[in-house]
């Protein structure tokens, strides 16, 4: 899909009003500047652009034995000292960038901020003052990048950095890139931290509304009493149809004013007008949903692995392989993990499941043939990957880390090998996704959804026996709690049963879903404002199950679901149905907290927790302090119970896995519960993603308004990506959307796109 620059964040920088300027470097004298790494500098003396001198830089690329460097790319670091200049005067670099690439999708660039004073740029965890861009090759392109969240009161330095990610290039491959232009610059910044509505703005979902569902928008700084709902006709405004006061509240994040329209219903395109601002046009209707699924399965398009992408990349990772034993399979397929090129079944799976899911709703309603192709052409694709890297004895890959394009060519430096294993998780998730696509595809192409089927019970029989362990996972990030493991387990089973209707699989998921409702809060904590339905790792419940990445929040309640929807008369519906009735009690309790958004809150925590995280130089640089700061951030609960709207994290942020997790959650049991509104308040966390946030901005780049950049720094940018998500800044327990981009809250990501198709599936 094209993608519609003028609705993108960079347009409206680029427009901004600059009240002062200093440059930087006048590109005049080499020995401002020191270079190293595998490729040239020069200054050439011919200005570009009518009167703007420049610095060059070559690459050299190594096409017959890899480089000389630590990592074995070619690699260079650009960098321009500073006396520690006071630069606090300032928010802005701006730079003018034109490179000259062939053999990539484009070329990505690290500029690197470096502050000395008090408070040190970048910070401990490598990420603030960290910013990279997606370059188009041939053209000179601004690059403006705020800095007004970072401290620049002793600037040392501006680094430049770039790696070519191929180990060994083609012959006709080139980089090249030129730089000019550097300046400092003062605007009007980009609202960055914290509740409070984007000054002078409305937040409002920028997708739309759902018929018959509630529809509200936010702001705290406007001065009229009354909005106004105008109907917009063929890019004009027309009528007013709605006039009403403006609603004033207070909530524990802070004072707002609130815009209620829900009595419209009537499908259309409209404006929220207050005074002088107004909104961008947004619909009303009963397929609001439906431009985010169609631009979410352009993204899974472009990150094809194994396929032509145009305008990309050609067939790759011909040369990767799973090998076991005396076994070797190609791993080329499925879809590349994120920003980098990395593959695995968990990720592949769960979105082969999610399309399929996705799928089987589309086939149910039947109005839409259209898109109903185009989901089960790119299940079919993920499927065809999950079927194939197998091994016998239920090994296969459950994650496996690439961030390079690869020659295709086999028996030379840059092949890549990984080893699978025997992971009850990875085999469940396996069987899930093969499962539902025998039933999907049952009428449309037997003989795949009979092969489909004898794959997954292969499958389903390893994971039941399997035992997870250091061992057999592939990374901490992909271990599985007790009770997420019998969750996924049970699913897996209930696809089975409705697949073949064998009696051992139902009875597997009931087993299972004794492990789920035992892992469940039962009683309240917090005497403050106390909860409960929250879970557990495990029946023993000395561990409240927390994550900070990945998410699978919705696990329990999807099973627990399943089980009531197929078994609803066993012995054991009335523990289900109180286990859900409970959950949904919870999320709806804690969103209150977040109000006037009501996004979910993350997690309960407790003191005295942090006892089992290392003193320092825990998993991404994970400390016992920086554990028990942030819990002490998040609200009190009383006698020592805190809830956080973030999780507690370290270098690795990012929240949008956890809370389309608990979105979907929140949808499948408001279903099967009937519950409107539980499925009312699953409609406003996907309106969070697209704009009804304190930024006002769509975080799904192409869709909506003021999307930024996301790290795509391998496959380029894609409409319809998701990054992995907003994150909190610091210890701090407040919303943190800084115009930078870099890893991982800003990486694109599969898993949180296809958590938002499943969620989908509900929301149609």
């Amino acid at each position: 899909m094209p993608i519609p620059f003028e609705n993108s964040a960079e347009f409206t920088w680029l427009g901004k009003t600059v009240h002062a300027g200093r440059p930087l470097d006048d590109m005049t004298d080499a020995a401002t500047w020191t270079f190293t790494g595998t490729g040239t500098l020069t200054f050439p003396a011919t200005p570009r652009m009518i009167d703007m001198r420049v610095l060059r830089v070559e690459m050299q690329m190594f096409s017959d034995t890899p480089a000389a460097t630590r990592n074995r790319l070619s690699s260079i670091n650009l960098r321009r000292p500073f006396a520690g200049e006071d630069w606090s005067g300032y928010n802005r670099l701006s730079m003018w960038i034109r490179p000259e690439v062939s053999g990539f999708p484009m070329l990505p660039l690290q500029i690197v901020l470096h502050n000395d004073g008090v408070e040190k740029v970048p910070d401990a965890y490598y990420r603030e003052g960290i910013h990279y861009v997606t370059l188009e090759d041939g053209v000179w392109q601004q690059i403006v990048w705020e800095i007004e969240p970072l401290a620049r009161d002793r600037v040392t330095m501006i680094e430049f950095g770039y790696w070519v990610n191929k180990m060994l290039a083609a012959p006709d491959d080139r980089v090249a890139f030129e730089i000019g232009g550097i300046e400092l610059q003062r605007v009007d910044p980009d609202h960055h931290t914290g509740w409070n509505v984007a000054s002078s703005h409305i937040a409002f979902s920028h997708t739309g509304y759902h018929a018959g569902f509630t529809k509200t928008a936010v702001a705290d700084d406007l001065t009229a009493s009354e909005f106004q709902l105008v109907r917009v006709n063929a890019s004009a405004l027309g009528a007013v149809v709605l006039r009403k006061p403006i609603q004033k509240m207070s909530t524990r994040v802070g004072d707002f004013q609130e815009f209620d329209f829900s009595e419209i219903d009537e499908p259309g395109s409209y404006i929220i007008r207050v005074g002088d601002t107004h909104s961008r046009p947004f619909s009303i209707g009963d397929d609001v949903w439906q431009p985010t699924i169609w631009k979410a399965l352009n993204f899974f398009y472009g990150n094809r692995c194994g396929f032509a992408v145009p305008g990309s990349h050609a067939v790759d990772h011909l040369d990767w392989f799973a090998v076991h034993g005396d076994q070797r399979i190609v791993m080329s397929g499925g879809w590349h993990d994120a920003g980098d090129l990395s593959q695995g079944l968990i990720n592949t799976g769960e979105a082969t499941y999610a399309l399929f899911a996705l799928a089987e709703k589309l086939q149910q309603r039947g109005d839409d043939p259209a898109l109903l192709a185009r989901v089960l052409e790119e299940a079919r694709w993920g499927l065809d990957w999950v079927l194939r890297v197998r091994f016998p004895g239920g090994y296969r890959v459950g994650f496996a880390s690439h961030n390079l394009w690869t020659n295709n060519i086999i028996g030379d430096a840059d092949d890549r090998v990984v080893a699978p294993k025997n992971n009850p998780n990875v085999n469940y998730i396996a069987a899930a996704a093969a499962a539902i696509a025998a039933r999907v595809l049952a009428d449309i192409d037997p003989e795949l959804a009979a092969r489909s089927l004898r794959i997954a019970e292969d499958d389903w029989s390893h994971a039941v026996v399997g035992i997870e362990s250091a061992e057999t996972r592939h990374t901490p990030a992909f271990a599985a709690t007790r009770m997420e493991l019998a969750s996924i387990g049970a699913t897996a089973s209930l696809e089975l049963f409705k697949a073949t209707g064998k009696q051992q699989y139902a009875g597997k998921a009931v087993e299972l879903a004794r492990i789920i409702v035992a892992s469940q809060q039962e009683t309240p904590v917090g005497s403050h404002f106390p909860l409960v339905g929250f879970f557990h790792t495990g029946p023993d419940r000395d561990t409240i199950f927390h994550q900070f990445h990945r998410g699978n929040d919705q696990a329990p309640i999807v099973a627990l679901s399943q089980l009531i929807e197929l078994l609803p008369d066993h012995r054991d519906s009335g523990s289900w149905l109180a286990a859900i009735d409970l959950y949904l009690a919870y999320q709806k309790r804690i969103a209150t907290t977040t109000a006037p958004y009501n996004v979910l809150p993350a997690y309960v925590y407790r003191l005295g927790d942090e006892i089992h995280v290392p003193e320092e130089g825990g998993l991404h640089g994970a400390s016992r302090e920086s554990y028990r700061a942030q819990v002490l951030e998040g609200m009190a609960m009383g006698d020592g119970w805190y809830l956080r709207a973030f999780p507690v994290w370290f270098a690795r942020r990012g929240n949008y896995g956890i809370l389309l997790s608990q979105a979907k959650a929140l949808s499948t049991g408001a279903l099967v519960r009937g519950d409107s509104a539980a499925l009312d308040l699953a409609h406003r966390q996907a309106q969070w993603l697209v704009g009804r946030n304190p930024f006002v901005q769509s975080m799904m780049y192409g869709e909506g308004y003021d999307w930024a950049q996301q790290y795509s720094v391998s496959s380029g940018d894609f409409v319809g990506s998701l990054p992995v998500g907003m994150q909190s800044r610091g210890v701090t327990d407040l919303p943190y959307w800084p115009s930078q981009n870099t890893y991982v809250y800003k990486e694109v990501w599969v898993h949180s796109t296809s958590r938002w198709l499943w969620l989908m599936a509900d929301l149609l």
